[in-house]
């Protein structure tokens, strides 16, 4: 999510605040991501919240399959 918010900035955007989350995915969708791929980084959010907020653990399997997402998503991102 850095990465995208850098982005957002450096083409004079900026996304805080309550929905900055619908920003940043309203820009994943100009910049080409698919809906999948919009989906799961939601997803990922959603998660992030669970564990900072909940206490939420994940399991590895879950763990390993956003690595492997986040690795090619960079790729993505920087190659924009």
């Amino acid at each position: 999510m850095e990465l995208i918010r850098a982005k957002l900035l450096l083409e004079g955007y900026s996304a805080s605040g309550s929905f900055a989350h619908e920003g940043e995915i309203s820009y994943l969708k100009k910049i080409g991501f698919s809906d999948s791929e919009i989906s799961f980084l939601n997803e990922l959010r959603y998660s992030r919240n669970s564990i900072t907020y909940y206490g939420k653990i994940l399991n590895k399997e879950y763990a390993e399959k956003v690595y492997a997402f986040l690795n090619k998503v960079i790729v993505k991102l920087k190659a924009q």
